[in-house]
């Protein structure tokens, strides 16, 4: 995968999805990007690590999980292709990333510097309305997964990410499925028990 197809598949999923208006705009930022790739486990970006970079995942799957001073793993999130992924608040207000972001499976990225696109947007509106998207669409994601953590029981957990996120439940290990619910591995599997009867 050349650096161009890298740019150009970033430019043509922002203007498909109605991110950004002219995609030109956002060449600038990925033009120079050369694509990674991470192998199943393999850290992105460790906890307590500074990064600028947004990832936009090519192909693969994420994990961004935080560590308990125990030393257990609480999953935070998981994206796959299409998204944009990083450690956003850590990179505006230059601190530490505070979760780990680590490949679930082989993974390729692009990487964007997040830091000089925030910082020029304010310059042009229409790249500005690009950056609150992007922003806004983390944001939603996150009040909503939160929203049903405080609120549901295991089984509502569990219902709403069939309805919201079934494409994990084929990729992510149980295991992982339970601590991004909120859950123990027993209740969970309590839970597809019970939704599995007639």
């Amino acid at each position: 995968m050349t650096d161009s197809f890298s740019a150009q598949y970033i430019l043509d999923y922002w203007h498909d999805k109605g991110r950004i208006a002219d995609p030109e705009l956002l060449y600038p930022f990925v033009s120079n990007t050369t694509p990674l790739s991470f192998a199943t486990d393999e850290t992105v970006i460790a906890a307590g690590e500074h990064s600028n970079q947004l990832f936009f995942v090519h192909s693969g799957l994420l994990r961004l999980y935080y560590l308990s001073p125990e030393g257990k793993e609480r999953n935070k999130a998981f994206f796959g292709p299409g998204h944009f992924v990083g450690a956003v608040s850590a990179s505006i207000t230059k601190s530490a990333a505070p979760f780990t972001i680590a490949a679930l499976e082989p993974t390729t990225l692009v990487a964007l510097d997040f830091q000089r696109l925030y910082a020029t947007a304010p310059e042009n509106t229409e790249l500005s309305k690009s950056v609150i998207a992007l922003l806004s669409e983390a944001f939603i994601r996150n009040e909503q997964r939160e929203a049903i953590l405080l609120t549901g029981n295991a089984e509502q957990r569990y219902k709403w990410l069939q309805d919201n996120e079934p494409q994990l439940l084929q990729r992510v290990p149980q295991f992982h499925i339970a601590s991004y619910l909120g859950v123990d591995a027993v209740s969970l599997s309590r839970v597809k028990s019970k939704l599995k009867q007639p």
